[in-house]
């Protein structure tokens, strides 16, 4: 059974910590190598539309407190140039204050995957750092206008390097034909190790200028199909009629024996 901490929020540092704790992510830490902080940099618009710099330091704060691998955040946006992102959203600020290393997947060196068994993305250009590392997932909840969801599965999409997926924006070939089976097809070649979700506040209809809703949460998870799940539903959708979650039950997560650890 796949257990999903659903936490109330009070502030970042806090609840990020009782989340983590209730699914004993401090003992599941590896304790070397790398560990990379995944946030939703979408672009350099403010939150909740991307995952707010406070947010990523109390996964930083956590993970430092309980394993000594080397930890990192990387990203690699859906427009404009990564490091301009981290810049306008306080990013560029904390690790200059922190050391912490920031990475740009859109400009990474990359390793060739394949996989005849994708839905669509039968060769994968994956950057290298990520091949090994321990990848954290920390998206905002928001709905999404291809997907209806986008959490912590769709998160992942930053890994996919811009130089090589990019058209009229730097993802935008991952779009087509179907953007819920490039979901699928990424996790497949690495699914988030952890899942933390901001669902403090929401953003509903659409994910780059929703409505913001507030839900006052913290979710976390280490199947990433589960977080999805409950996610989906707290956003008012049936998990069961999403594409890129029926297709990703029982290959990287299930979907039905989810256990929600309220804290």
């Amino acid at each position: 059974m796949s257990k999903v901490a659903q936490v109330r929020f009070t502030d970042y540092a806090g609840s990020m910590t009782r989340a983590l704790d209730l699914i004993g992510a401090g003992v599941r830490l590896p304790q070397r190598g790398l560990i990379i902080i995944k946030p939703n940099l979408t672009n350099s618009s403010r939150p909740p539309v991307t995952t707010h710099v406070a947010a990523a330091e109390a996964v930083y704060d956590y993970c430092k407190a309980h394993t000594k691998a080397e930890i990192a955040i990387g990203d690699g946006c859906g427009s404009g140039r990564t490091p301009e992102v981290f810049a306008a959203l306080g990013y560029t600020e904390l690790a200059s204050r922190t050391g912490i290393e920031l990475i740009d997947f859109n400009d990474a060196e990359t390793v060739t995957l394949e996989d005849d068994d994708a839905f669509g993305l039968k060769r994968f250009h994956m950057p290298r750092i990520v091949q090994q590392a321990f990848i954290i997932s920390l998206p905002v909840l928001k709905d999404h206008s291809f997907t209806k969801t986008t959490i912590a599965m769709k998160n992942m999409f930053g890994i996919a390097p811009g130089k090589f997926y990019a058209g009229s924006w730097n993802k935008s070939k991952l779009h087509s034909p179907s953007t819920d089976k490039s979901v699928v097809d990424i996790c497949r070649y690495k699914k988030p190790d952890l899942s933390i979700v901001d669902a403090s506040v929401a953003l509903t209809g659409m994910h780059l200028a929703g409505k913001q809703k507030k839900m006052g949460l913290i979710l976390a998870g280490f199947d990433p199909v589960a977080v999805d799940t409950i996610g989906s539903q707290l956003l008012g959708h049936n998990p069961k009629k999403l594409p890129y979650l029926t297709l990703a039950h029982g290959l990287l997560g299930d979907m039905d024996n989810i256990e929600i650890l309220d804290g």
